[in-house]
């Protein structure tokens, strides 16, 4: 290797070049993997020259295969591979192979493989916006690189202390922030004409890879050729202990062009502050954008999030192209239940990256504020809200292209059949926000409803029991019987409400409807129902049950039965009596159409709920007994033969899922499953009916 003084100061770029004929090696692909140690020693003639600031020329190992190599490249995503080329920013794993198989025939016609590397002084880095400036890390990188070079120098040498040394510089390089996507972009602005100035054609390819492992960031650079445009020449060489003479192309490069190419990157990455500013936002908005994306196609454990997708499958068009922006009639179910899935995911799983995408794209619009000429013209929520409604309809369409090839419409449901209080809550209260059906949203109500009033039977079934502890006394025998009452009315009323009220019948109607009176809150009373003769019997009521307690001197019990102290209880009673009386108050200014009167009454009562913490505490109790599952009930057409042929069905053709398995994994193992089983013919189903039959005959018979 040649090496040439530049200068007294520390060069911010050297460009360093090395090329392999095709019989110097055996095999170019090889490259593409290469790991061993060969390739640390070319690094440390890059060390070398920025301390000695000598420019290197034509001279160097073998450089290709160490791209990819996992200590020195700082790539998280495992499908791809870090490497980048003209077209592409981090090629695959596919690609990778293909290019691989690209070297094999360059290397079979005989045509060379060059090996650039370009590497960068660490305050240019910084100083252009490509390495954020860490001073911390900064200093200990220096320190640890000192190290290493010093376990280098001892004699004798310690194979393991080196190892060591470089192992810890290496971990500790890595933990820097750079912007490779800027050198990336700078090698593939400035490789082809580089390569146009040289005379190579369109049959070149090339590829490299940004390594952080050293002090000096570096990329390494491979290019060669799928037919020959180098002028050959005539070479001997020794083969089998024989010299031959063979043709071979010209290798190297005009060290005028490497000058050129080496000042088309630094005339690259130095721009003006402001617009380095603005590219380093969008990066970020861009990074946050894609990293969104390509969680949401990860498996799932949420129970929420398979649901939404189940159901969107389930309700797809059965033909026509499926787009999130399309209205159709027939897609209007499906789209609510996938737009629910989108803001379930950004507000759980993606919520960091979509906070960071939010944060970072309000950033990056306020820079474009002098724009407008007037400010009322620029609305930075509202454009920040225009980039997060791109981002979500992004998503649906991600997920839309992921789901489409698969069909639930005719199955029963395998992952998410169950529905915890909370989790129906939340699907409530995001179908709220679409454009699905009342009757659908409906259904869901009514699930919760269902779900609160088996936890309010169990609540006061609770306390009922509760009651058989405390001996009766003279002075707390009267508010047994009384909270007694008050619990059975509660466990009625808890009952009847699981029920829909097409399952009622009148008398049970009528029943429910007395039952609520008598136990709901002064804040549940609705005002239209607040007259004089139900606001003063509720107040004898409360009146009654404020004699019972004042009366009773058992803490123990009224404790039990309010879960709070005598003082209390009391004065939740004297809210209760204050939001009756203004209750009916607001109900007569109604009825004479003095609404006017109602605002400072209306303000009362909303201070008094302010300060009521009884209520609260009760739907907290409450809650505790609400985290059954709820069974979801599917439409009549999906459950039909699945009843019918349950036993059968189960044993032969559905597979087993648990409850929390993946949506995307259930729906790809299952699927050709599902397939069969509705595509049975009438002869089949006859079939699986009779072998029901029998298979129930033969347990009576063992009975």
């Amino acid at each position: 290797m040649r090496n040439k003084k530049v200068g007294s100061d520390s060069p911010e770029i050297i460009v360093t070049f090395k090329f392999e004929t095709a019989t110097s090696v055996e095999k170019f692909a090889r490259y593409v993997d290469y790991s061993d140690r060969e390739a640390a020693v070319l690094i440390d003639h890059v060390e070398e020259a920025f301390e000695k600031h000598l420019e290197t020329s034509s001279d160097f190992e073998k450089m290709v295969n160490y791209m990819k190599r996992d200590t020195a490249v700082v790539n998280k995503d495992e499908r791809r591979t870090g490497l980048f080329t003209e077209t592409s920013n981090n090629l695959s794993v596919n690609e990778m192979e293909e290019l691989k198989e690209k070297l094999n025939e360059a290397q079979l016609l005989g045509n060379n493989l060059w090996n650039p590397v370009v590497s960068f002084d660490v305050a240019y880095m910084i100083r252009v916006g490509i390495l954020k400036y860490n001073p911390e890390l900064e200093a200990n990188i220096d320190r640890l690189d000192k190290v290493f070079k010093a376990a280098e120098k001892e004699k004798p040498k310690d194979p393991k202390k080196i190892y060591q040394a470089k192992k810890a510089l290496e971990l500790e390089a890595k933990k820097r922030v750079v912007n490779q996507d800027k050198l990336k972009a700078a090698m593939q602005a400035n490789m082809g004409k580089f390569l146009k100035s040289e005379g190579f054609d369109e049959n070149t390819f090339w590829w490299g890879s940004v390594h952080l492992n050293t002090k000096h960031i570096h990329i390494h650079l491979s290019f060669s050729e799928t037919k020959t445009s180098r002028k050959m020449l005539e070479v001997q060489k020794e083969i089998n202990g024989k010299i031959i003479k063979l043709k071979e192309p010209r290798g190297k490069l005009k060290e005028k062009n490497i000058a050129r190419f080496k000042s088309n990157l630094f005339h690259f990455l130095e721009i003006d502050e402001e617009k380095e500013l603005k590219i380093l936002k969008e990066v970020e908005v861009g990074k946050h954008r894609q990293a969104i994306l390509d969680q949401v196609t990860d498996v799932y454990d949420s129970t929420l999030l398979n649901f939404y997708l189940e159901e969107t499958v389930r309700r797809f068009p059965k033909e026509g192209k499926l787009n999130y922006s399309s209205n159709r009639k027939d897609f209007r179910e499906s789209k609510a239940y996938l737009t629910a899935f989108v803001e379930e995911y950004i507000r759980t799983i993606g919520k960091t990256e979509y906070e960071a995408f939010t944060r970072a794209t309000r950033e990056q619009l306020d820079g474009y504020r002098h724009v407008y000429s007037k400010k009322e013209q620029f609305d930075l929520e509202k454009l920040v809200e225009k980039r997060q409604k791109t981002l979500k309809t992004a998503l649906a369409n991600r997920m839309l292209k992921e789901l489409k090839n698969y069909s639930l419409n005719q199955s029963e449901a395998i992952t998410s059949d169950f529905l915890n209080t909370k989790e129906l809550e939340q699907v409530v209260e995001d179908l709220k926000q679409t454009k699905i059906s009342s009757k659908e949203l409906g259904r869901y109500k009514g699930l919760v409803e269902r779900s609160y009033a088996e936890a309010e039977e169990q609540y006061f079934r609770r306390k009922l029991r509760g009651l058989e502890h405390f001996e009766d006394m003279g002075g707390n025998v009267d508010l047994k019987n009384f909270s007694k009452r008050k619990f059975e009315q509660h466990i009625q009323l808890a009952q009847l409400k699981q029920s829909s009220s097409r399952d009622l019948s009148e008398f049970e109607k009528e029943k429910k409807k007395r039952l609520k009176s008598e136990v709901e809150t002064a804040r549940q009373l609705s005002i239209d129902q607040a007259s004089n003769q139900r606001i003063e019997k509720r107040l004898q009521k409360l009146a009654e049950e404020e004699q019972l307690i004042k009366k009773t001197r058992d803490k123990a019990l009224i404790q039990f039965i309010y879960d709070t102290d005598k003082k209390e209880a009391l004065a939740s009673i004297g809210k209760e009596k204050k939001v009756l009386q203004i209750k009916n108050k607001i109900y007569h200014n109604n009825l004479l159409k003095n609404k006017r009167d109602n605002i400072p009454l209306l303000k009362e009562l909303k201070t008094i709920y302010g300060e009521e913490k009884s209520e609260k505490f009760f739907q907290k109790k409450v809650k505790q007994f609400s985290k059954q599952k709820i069974k979801l009930k599917r439409p009549q057409k999906h459950r039909r033969f699945y009843r019918k042929n349950k036993k059968y069905i189960k044993k032969r053709l559905l597979p087993r899922f648990k409850t929390k398995r993946s949506f995307k994994k259930a729906l790809k193992n299952g699927h050709e499953a599902f397939q069969s089983m509705i595509s049975l013919s009438n002869n089949e189903l006859k079939r699986a009916q009779q072998k029901k039959r029998q298979s129930d005959e033969e347990e009576e018979k063992g009975r």
